[in-house]
This record gives structure tokens, C-alpha cells and sequence, in this order.
């Protein structure tokens, strides 16, 4: 009995080998936040490893695209655009429900945009399938208006959501198209005070 104690005791480690090993883990865990951790996910990249393992890009777009989604929510929660926060609401009874669905076969493209009178509002959201589009949400008046503005757009977006509170008399909408390989469906769904939702020629 007494030999298997000494036994036992000769096994476990002494306390300065536990300090050692916590030490060493200790600095491993330092090294593997400063150089991969960081770039990674912040886009912070001190040592320049992350740049040369392609780290650091990926944390940036990562960080932009977080700061982008806040300031949509803080837009959202103000319940007004950022870009026509000064721009008068007008609401009528006319509320309008529509899904549409739809199929781009590569290097296709398709528009779909709501009739509006100036001052109306439409609620939106729309998400894809089979991987991200281009986009422009915009608005033109009417035949011989010439008026145009365009509200949003982005690159191998997969889904949006948000409000269009119209410019002008005219149509206001989406126009996207897939630069994939593959086909890509998208699913729209509006709610708002517009006269019609059409696809454009």
C-alpha cells in the first residue's frame, strides 16, 4: 500500500510543472487570439499573419456588415428611412398584400415594382434562394416625367427588408439579376398603400 502512494504521488504533476503548463497554455491561447481570432473576426490584424492566411479581409466584411445591420435596425426602430427622414407620410385605407415568386436562370434579370402616388408607403422583405443577387431598389415617375431615384442596391445580396415611402407618382421597386452559375429563386413579399405590383418589360 505504502508503494503504490509513492507510486501515485511520483505521477502527479509538482506545482511548478502546473504552473509551467498553465503558463504555456496561457500564451497559446494569447497567440492564437492576436493572430487568427482578431483578423478573423474584427478585421484587427497586429502581426500581419492574418492578411497573409486571408484573415483579415473576412473580419472586415464581417465588421461591415454588422455595422450595417445596426444601423438598418436603428433606421427600422425609428420606423423612417434614414435617407427621407424630412419627407411627409400620407396613409390611405388602400392596403395591398402580395408574394411573388421567381426563378433567374444565370446571368438573367427581372423587375418588379409597385405603383405608389407620392407620399405612400410600402413595407418590404424578399430573401433568395440558391445563393445571392445584384439589386437596385429605385423608383421612376411615369412616361414623360423624367424622374428617377434610386433608394438602395447591392451585390450577391441574399435578402431585404425595410420600407419605400415614394418620391413621386410613379413606380418604385427592384430590379435584380443573378450572376451565379445557377439558378436562383427569390420570394418577395409586400404590404403597403400601392394601386398595383407589376413585372416591368
Amino acid at each position: 500500500m505504502i508503494n503504490t502512494k509513492k507510486q501515485l504521488q511520483k505521477e502527479l504533476p509538482s506545482d511548478s510543472q502546473l504552473l509551467k503548463s498553465s503558463t504555456v497554455a496561457t500564451l497559446v491561447w494569447l497567440v492564437i487570439c492576436v493572430c487568427i481570432v482578431l483578423p478573423a473576426e474584427y478585421g484587427i490584424d497586429p502581426t500581419g499573419l492574418g492578411k497573409i492566411l486571408d484573415l483579415t479581409e473576412m473580419g472586415q466584411i464581417k465588421t461591415k456588415l454588422m455595422n450595417e445591420a445596426n444601423d438598418e435596425k436603428l433606421d427600422l426602430e425609428q420606423n423612417i428611412p434614414s435617407n427621407i427622414q424630412d419627407k411627409k407620410l400620407i396613409q390611405t385605407n388602400d392596403i395591398k398584400e402580395d408574394v411573388i415568386q421567381l426563378i433567374l436562370r444565370p446571368n438573367d434579370a427581372t423587375e418588379i415594382k409597385l405603383e405608389m402616388r407620392k407620399g405612400l408607403l410600402a413595407r418590404y422583405s424578399w430573401v433568395t434562394k440558391g445563393g445571392g443577387l445584384n439589386y437596385n431598389l429605385h423608383g421612376d415617375g411615369y412616361r414623360g416625367s423624367k424622374k428617377s431615384v434610386t433608394y438602395k442596391k447591392g451585390r450577391m445580396v441574399e435578402s431585404d427588408s425595410g420600407e419605400i415611402i415614394a418620391d413621386f407618382d410613379g413606380y418604385h421597386g427592384w430590379f435584380w439579376r443573378n450572376r451565379n452559375s445557377e439558378d436562383v429563386t427569390v420570394i418577395l413579399k409586400t404590404e403597403g398603400d400601392y394601386i398595383q405590383i407589376k413585372k416591368m418589360k
